[in-house]
């Protein structure tokens, strides 16, 4: 198939059926690859809608500057977009970003603007909010999409992810497990599939460490999942019940996905299929749950594929995921 450009690219990711993870013959789970979007992650999808929604309403002007703070994902696709439509691109980033996602970030022709300040828990999140909103204010034609409060993040998913899952699965679905980070993702899906599937049930994933749902704030390497703040794009009303995944745990299930699946994913997608395993356990025989995966393990291979990165960081992987669900 020919296309004319790489944003015609986005969306409509494969879903893969794991056949060696689960434990139950009668029970099936399946992921959807979101990795396969041009810019690597399901946050391609956020960038080209809400690019195109300040377009359309004036926010963001030609020759303008697109201002965001991301942890990765987002702020390759927003390069990536932005290099695509003729704009300038900043990204606010902080020391946890890896060198990968650096770098490729820059591939697109972004500026990087690193932040330093950290809360005490090792979180830069505030900054980094603090940091764009300042650079929009100081800089002439710049946007500020602010991911964690824009409503066009949900909608990109409501119009386009929900419903390739429905085409695919239409009410044959009994769960979909989705890891949470900003909530665009999880609100998007939730609130179309809750009409599409009035059935099927949501599991949201939150990392140990994460405030979002009323966790202790703490250290965390999980990335793309998580968050030191409770974005506004949350809705508890859509969610059926909440998984917490630990670093630990999340990245020994993101080697196994490639050992033993040959899926080469990232962490936050390891800490979903993490929380699906540990579901199909506690449902009964027969169950369908779907993991959303939001990106690939390419951009990883320097901290979670790492043995030395994680003795750096004292992360010991455990031998079984079903031993260790403590959220303190």
């Amino acid at each position: 198939m020919i296309y004319e450009n790489a944003l015609e690219l986005i969306g409509n990711t494969p879903v893969v059926k794991l056949k060696h993870l689960v434990q139950s013959e009668n029970s099936e789970l399946f992921v959807k690859l979101e990795g396969f979007n041009p810019g690597g992650s399901s946050k391609d999808r956020v960038a080209k809608r809400i690019i195109e929604f300040a377009e359309k309403n004036g926010q963001l002007k030609p020759n303008g500057t697109i201002v965001e703070s991301s942890s990765g994902n987002l702020a390759i696709g927003l390069a990536m977009v932005a290099k695509m439509k003729g704009y300038k691109m900043i990204c606010v980033v902080d020391p946890k970003i890896s060198k990968v996602n650096l770098n490729l970030i820059k591939a697109f022709g972004a500026q990087v603007h690193m932040v330093e300040k950290a809360d005490e828990h090792g979180n830069y999140l505030k900054t980094r909010l603090a940091t764009a909103q300042l650079l929009e204010r100081t800089i002439e034609g710049a946007y500020w999409p602010n991911q964690y409060n824009n409503p066009e993040n949900p909608r990109a998913y409501m119009e386009s992810l929900a419903r390739e899952i429905h085409s695919d699965f239409q009410d044959t679905l009994d769960w979909i497990v989705c890891p949470v980070g900003t909530a665009g993702l999880i609100t998007g899906v939730a609130a179309e599939m809750k009409k599409l599937s009035p059935s099927v049930k949501i599991l949201a994933v939150d990392a140990v460490g994460s405030v979002i749902f009323g966790g202790q704030p703490g250290p965390r390497r999980l990335l793309g999942i998580g968050n030191a703040i409770v974005p506004g794009n949350l809705d508890k009303s859509l969610y059926d019940d909440v998984s917490y995944v630990n670093d630990a745990d999340a990245f020994y299930i993101t080697r196994q996905l490639v050992l033993q699946e040959g899926l080469l994913v990232g962490g936050s997608s390891g800490a979903a299929v993490c929380a699906a395993l540990r579901l199909l356990d506690d449902l009964a025989e027969g169950q369908r749950v779907l993991a959303i995966l939001p990106d690939r393990g390419d951009r990883y291979y320097s901290t979670i594929f790492s043995d030395e990165w994680m003795s750096q960081h004292d992360i010991t992987l455990p031998t079984s995921i079903y031993k260790s669900i403590s959220i303190n």
